[in-house]
C-alpha cells in the first residue's frame, strides 16, 4: 500500500519543467557490419536512404543485400517515432497479417503488393514511441512464404541490434 501510496503521489508531482524533448528515432543503418554479416548479408553495402533527392521526414531507411551482384532481395529497414505498429495492423492494403513476437517485443508480418512485381514480406517491431519495420523486397519473384521466412530469419538475426 505505501509503494502505491508513493506512486500515485509521484505522478501528481510538478516533475521537471521545460520543453518536452523529441524521441530520438533509431538510424537502421548504425546496425553493425558484423551484425549484417552473421545475418547472412553483405558486410560491405549499405543504403541509406530513399534515393537521391528524396527526403521522407518521418522515417529513416537503410537497405542491405545478400553477398553477390545478382541478388534475388533486398532487406529495408525502416524506423519512425510518428508512426506505430498499429498503423500496420489497421491498414487495409497489409496483406495476411499475423501478430507474432520478436525477441520479446510486440510484432506484426504481413505481406504487401504493388502492381504485378512489386512484393514484399514485412514485419513491424514495437519500438516505443514508435516503430521499426523489416521489409524483404523480391526481385526474382520468390514465393511468397519464401520472401516471409527470410524477413523473419533477418529480424530475428538482427533483433539483438535495437535499442533497448
Amino acid at each position: 500500500m505505501l509503494v502505491a501510496g508513493a506512486v500515485l503521489l509521484g505522478g501528481c508531482s510538478s516533475g521537471v519543467e521545460g520543453s518536452p524533448v523529441a524521441a530520438e528515432r533509431w538510424d537502421p543503418c548504425s546496425i553493425s557490419p558484423d551484425a549484417i554479416a552473421a545475418a547472412g548479408l553483405d558486410p560491405e553495402y549499405r543504403n541509406e536512404g530513399w534515393g537521391t533527392g528524396l527526403v521522407v521526414e518521418d522515417w529513416a531507411k537503410c537497405s542491405f543485400k545478400p553477398p553477390g551482384t545478382e541478388v534475388p532481395y533486398f532487406l529495408s529497414v525502416v524506423s519512425s517515432v510518428d508512426h506505430t505498429i498499429d498503423e500496420a495492423r489497421r491498414n487495409s492494403s497489409n496483406i495476411d497479417g499475423r501478430d507474432i513476437e520478436v525477441a520479446d517485443r510486440d510484432g506484426f508480418q504481413y505481406r504487401t503488393r504493388v502492381g504485378n512485381t512489386g512484393r514484399s514480406c514485412d514485419i513491424a517491431v514495437d519500438l516505443p514511441p514508435g516503430v521499426v519495420v523489416f521489409a524483404v523486397l523480391d526481385m526474382e519473384e520468390l514465393a511468397d512464404n519464401e520472401l516471409c521466412r527470410l524477413v523473419l530469419e533477418h529480424t530475428n538475426d538482427l533483433a539483438a541490434s535495437l535499442p533497448k
